[in-house]
């Protein structure tokens, strides 16, 4: 009896996400405020496509789109719904609305003793995270690449659960089909190549079988004909003669440093109810032992980086640095202190999921940090659902086995903390700065 009430509460909950995700379509919410770019930049590209394929591919840089063309080429060509804009965000909220259940059974396959039910609420969190619903809600291009990444990574799972059994022909379909999804992704969003990457250096460390190796090898050689093909006609990495200075000014290598409090931010703020799963299942001396020094030697390197003024620029963002580094600075104007709090957090957290399995975590987790951070800007939409999906699919940690120890207490903490977080994007976005302008006047207002 006890467990059949669970369960009706269980189902509740999940209906009532699935209700607060169509109403938002509904009401044309707009949590993270970028929705309506949809009409400057993905809908005509889309539009275009269905008139002159080789036009649009040949001058895509003069569109401004920042992501790989497949996207607007399937939904031109194979969705009926592309005629009329509102018709076809709500197919691609549809498609959004899906990817939930597709995580679930990612899920199930990484824990495969969990209840069903229980990895159904889990996965529902992504349904309440602003990212995720704006870009589906106004049709973007975003969730497409998740889509896509939580596929191949559900092959990665059957590839690596049959890596070390004797016969190993089975894994040919799955080998076939995770090259597939991994390059399907990274042709909807270009930062998604950390996945191919991660899965090679993986074989390479763990894969005692060369035939997996070579074969995977042969489907990303036949599978990157269609970008080599378009870096062909773009002359480079992007449409370099109508968006020559991409690499200059939006993506290269020598941001990596001055995104690190960024990314570890994001870490920290993603993580965070999973440390408060952790405390409410062990001890203050116990998680002490485990995070203070990574914290503790963290905050007190940024807090030096800070004094000499090596962080300056972490009080002049006008777009990106994400949610904390705009909460600091309502609290205070140019202020990063609560930014440098949740930046020791997340390397504290990042340190201790490392260490609990080197190899495996820094082969699964560096390629995508390295990557992401490349950006000059560094959006938290390129890490929002990225980083729960990477903690509950790829990382080895025993933390998966302090949230499933009271699982259902976790998922409501779980969501709980990204409902909150939901419900200050919308009033942020829709009431306190209802425009850009606005929060630019905020900002510059002594």
């Amino acid at each position: 009896m006890q467990s059949s009430k669970f369960f009706i509460v269980k189902a509740l909950l999940i209906f009532l996400i699935f209700l607060s995700f169509f109403l938002g379509f509904y009401l044309r919410e707009n949590a993270v405020g970028g929705g309506p770019d949809f009409y400057n930049f993905t809908w005509p590209v889309i539009q275009s496509f269905k008139e002159d394929f080789i036009y649009t591919i040949k001058d895509y840089g003069t569109f401004g789109e920042g992501s790989y063309p497949l996207f607007h080429i399937i939904n031109a060509y194979l969705n009926p719904f592309s005629d009329h804009d509102l018709s076809f965000q709500l197919s691609i909220t549809i498609i959004s609305f899906l990817t939930f259940f597709i995580f679930s059974l990612a899920l199930k396959k990484n824990f495969p003793n969990a209840n069903f039910i229980d990895l159904l609420l889990l996965s529902s969190v992504i349904l309440v995270m602003p990212f995720f619903r704006t870009s589906a809600f106004w049709g973007q291009t975003e969730n497409f690449g998740w889509l896509f990444l939580i596929l191949a990574i559900y092959f990665f799972l059957e590839i690596k659960q049959n890596l070390f059994e004797a016969n190993t022909k089975k894994n040919i379909f799955y080998i076939i089909l995770f090259c597939l999804f991994s390059a399907l992704a990274l042709y909807t969003r270009q930062f998604l190549v950390f996945l191919p990457i991660s899965y090679l250096l993986y074989l390479t460390f763990f894969g005692h079988d060369k035939k997996t190796v070579i074969l995977s090898v042969i489907f990303f050689a036949f599978l990157s004909i269609p970008g080599l093909l378009l870096l062909i006609s773009w002359g480079g990495l992007y449409d370099v003669n109508n968006f020559p200075s991409y690499f200059e000014t939006l993506v290269n290598p020598i941001f990596i440093l001055k995104n690190i409090p960024i990314l570890l931010s994001y870490i920290g703020f993603y993580l965070f109810p999973i440390i408060i799963v952790e405390l409410l299942n062990s001890d203050l001396k116990t998680l002490f032992q485990k995070y203070f020094a990574g914290f503790i030697l963290t905050f007190s390197l940024l807090l030096i980086l800070s004094h000499l003024n090596f962080l300056n620029y972490l009080a002049e963002y006008e777009i990106g640095g994400g949610a904390i580094l705009k909460l600091n600075y309502l609290i205070q104007k140019q202020n990063y202190f609560l930014l440098l709090l949740f930046s020791s957090i997340g390397m504290s957290i990042l340190v201790r999921i490392i260490n609990e399995d080197v190899k495996n975590n820094l082969i699964l987790l560096m390629p995508p940090l390295l990557i992401i951070g490349c950006a000059n800007i560094l959006y938290q939409e390129y890490v929002e659902p990225l980083i729960l999906i990477l903690f509950f699919l790829l990382v080895q940690t025993n933390l998966h086995k302090t949230y499933f120890k009271k699982i259902f207490l976790s998922n409501i903490i779980l969501l709980s903390y990204f409902s909150i977080y939901l419900f200050g994007s919308i009033y942020f976005k829709h009431f306190r700065f209802d425009s850009f302008e606005k929060w630019l006047m905020y900002l510059n207002t002594q």
